[in-house]
């Protein structure tokens, strides 16, 4: 008899999710019908490309991690091309007084590797650093308990440390607020390393004296033809097992007899064996709070911040900045609304042809102002005035693009471990029903494929897919 199962959410997860249980099916000739729904228009989630005039222009994340490859292995494993950072551009500048100042050679987040360039740099005071050398004989954290990002490079390197270097580097994937995020889930092999070795700055020493002379390429990885290229193209191979339903939403999920009652926006109503919640914390929330209170309660707990991603792109000729770097960063001391911009043609050279620029700006910080309701007069003016005072920029772009990603950023708060420990105990008890997504154990595009991954792996062990 014919098992269903539905995804609900159609990102990077449930894409992922939906390839995974295609070739399951494939492979082992099982009758089953897949349905992935998502409601807006179109696959990829936060993972959106527009391709303009020879320009890739990224709505959302532009990469993702070498080190976590599971978005890679896809794109590879569907004939895509990826490819790394410029190799002959490996700088960032960090705003610091309003002048753009390097991020010192073999600064590794928070831990100098090279003394000359720490000893160079403005981006400390000369008590910021002594304070940053007496790392090795800062107290040791003893007990197990997290702590926050901004608490830990505190406690180990100092305040100056934390703000004008480690603080913008780290706090930029929750725009900003490390005075919340926890430090276990976002940075873990920081407190491993506190934990097993004591002092970080002599571990950085030894460590670097140990590395090979050869590197294995960059740590920032894309695709060339854009990053939802990849999850389209996996949708389309995909397509021949599973029912893709864009412009849809699930609007009600019931718990009947052990299974899954569905409705969707089309009216269509039916009963599913599994289901795979791909989609925000806070929409599972709402489609289980009628048959899972518990559940909806632990996952209300997860906050989300908002999102406001600027690209523009210019006349090369316009340009009198050297671009000689990735981007810039901005600690939240500086007075600038932008937090962070990103030289894409730079960083990416084929994401743009040579005689044109591309950048992008992230407008905001995490719990400040909410940009997503400001109108494209604001944003653009802002983004204008920000670009000429640090790049002194006063041409206008050729092209403009305003990406609003509103509760698009889920929050991984000290004790984020503890309330996942709990989630999970909670859903082993709701067989048949998985979540996956940025919110739980990871919030890069890797972390998300995997997420799916694992959650169609759970599915098919439920319905006998696998022993």
């Amino acid at each position: 008899m014919s098992q269903t199962i539905v995804i609900v959410g159609g990102g990077a997860t449930g894409v992922g999710a939906a390839y995974h249980l295609h070739k399951q099916v494939k492979a082992g000739s099982i009758d089953a019908k897949i349905m992935l729904v998502e409601r807006d228009a179109t696959l990829g989630g936060k993972a959106k490309t527009d391709v303009i005039d020879g320009m890739v222009i990224e709505h959302g994340p532009d990469s993702y991690l070498s080190y976590k490859p599971w978005f890679g292995n896809l794109a590879k494993e569907l004939g895509l091309t990826t490819v790394g950072t410029n190799p002959h551009c490996k700088s960032t500048y960090i705003l610091h007084k309003g002048r753009m100042e390097s991020l010192p050679v073999g600064m590794n987040i928070m831990i100098p590797t090279e003394v000359w360039p720490f000893l160079k740099t403005r981006l400390l005071s000369p008590l910021g650093k002594l304070r940053a050398g007496l790392e090795p004989f800062m107290p040791i954290k003893k007990d197990d308990e997290d702590e926050s990002i901004g608490s830990f490079v505190g406690r180990r390197f100092g305040r100056d440390v934390l703000e004008h270097v480690a603080g913008p580097l780290m706090g930029g994937i929750h725009g900003g607020d490390w005075e919340n995020v926890s430090i276990k889930c976002t940075f873990p092999s920081f407190p491993k390393m506190e934990k097993e070795g004591g002092s970080l700055l002599l571990q950085g020493w030894k460590n670097k004296a140990n590395k090979p002379k050869s590197t294995t390429g960059s740590a920032f990885q894309t695709v060339q033809a854009g990053l939802q290229s990849a999850l389209l193209k996996a949708a389309e191979v995909a397509r021949e097992t599973v029912d893709f339903r864009t412009s849809t939403s699930v609007t009600a999920l019931k718990l009947v007899d052990g299974k899954y009652d569905v409705t969707l926006s089309t009216g269509e109503q039916f009963v599913a064996d599994a289901v795979i919640l791909a989609v925000p914390a806070y929409v599972a929330a709402d489609l289980v709070k009628g048959f899972r209170a518990d559940v909806a309660s632990a996952l209300g707990e997860i906050p989300y911040n908002n999102s406001c991603v600027v690209a523009v792109a210019y006349n090369k000729a316009d340009i009198k900045h050297p671009l000689n770097a990735t981007g810039f960063l901005v600690p939240s001391g500086e007075p600038l609304e932008i937090s962070a911009s990103t030289w894409i043609s730079t960083k990416w050279p084929h994401a743009a042809p040579e005689d044109k620029v591309l950048l992008r700006c992230f407008v905001g910080r995490g719990p400040g102002k909410d940009w997503t309701k400001e109108s494209d007069e604001a944003i653009m003016a802002t983004v204008k005035d920000s670009l000429k005072q640090t790049m002194g920029i006063e041409a206008n772009p050729i092209l403009t693009k305003i990406f609003r990603w509103p509760k698009s950023m889920a929050v991984y708060r000290v004790g984020h471990l503890a309330l996942m420990d709990k989630v999970d105990s909670l859903m082993a008890q709701q067989p048949g029903l998985y979540l996956a997504g940025a919110a739980y154990r990871g919030v890069g595009l890797g972390d998300c494929v995997r997420e799916g991954t694992t959650a169609a792996d759970k599915a098919m062990k439920h319905l006998g897919w696998k022993a």
